[in-house]
């Protein structure tokens, strides 16, 4: 009988783990300014540290709402097994906690207005405020936190110095990372 109770006891302990797993945010970048960033128009995600290929066939459109809120589009358009997919993602982004740079994300497919609404906390980690940002992404889902680093940038193509630099502080390396020009969206 003890055995049970040691196995009982383990059981609830890992599923009170699985539970509890938060995202954990990166601080926003200390230079953010607000109305730059959302004037960043449209931006295209060219690198991401762990999403598919397909995340990296997403452009943003985001329009500030007011100060604590914002509407972001994300297009995903590309070509997989000879089928072409398009979706659009509408997000309301709100201030988390009313930190700047830091947003806790709804979003939901238009054509599913009664479906299932996708959660994600973000946080603009870097940015120039002009030509690119890199934002940090955590989902939760039903198997557990999927956490993602996107370059976003204003060119669809090449590498801003700006990332570069970053890059080089962080100890970070481009190379390893899922890049938009080594992604044919037309094939994937």
């Amino acid at each position: 009988m003890k055995i049970y109770r040691i196995i009982a006891v383990t059981f609830l302990g890992i599923l009170m783990h699985a539970f509890a797993e938060e995202c954990e945010l990166m601080p926003p970048a200390d230079n953010l300014d607000l109305d730059k960033y959302f004037s960043l128009q449209p931006v295209y995600v060219t690198h991401s540290r762990e999403g598919p290929q397909e995340t990296v066939c997403r452009e943003y459109k985001t329009t500030k709402i007011s100060e604590d809120t914002s509407n972001t589009l994300v297009i995903s358009d590309y070509k997989k097994g000879g089928t072409t997919h398009h979706s659009e993602l509408k997000c309301t982004n709100k201030l988390k906690n009313g930190i700047k740079g830091q947003f806790n994300v709804e979003c939901e497919l238009p054509e599913r207005t009664n479906g299932p609404k996708i959660q994600v906390e973000t946080s603009v980690i870097y940015t120039d405020n002009k030509n690119y940002a890199l934002l940090q992404t955590c989902t939760k889902t039903g198997s557990g936190i999927k956490d993602d680093i996107l370059v976003l940038q204003t060119k669809k193509n090449g590498v801003d110095e700006g990332v570069k630099a970053v890059f080089k502080k962080l100890n970070w390396e481009l190379e390893k990372w899922n890049p938009r020009e080594k992604v044919d969206c037309n094939n994937i």
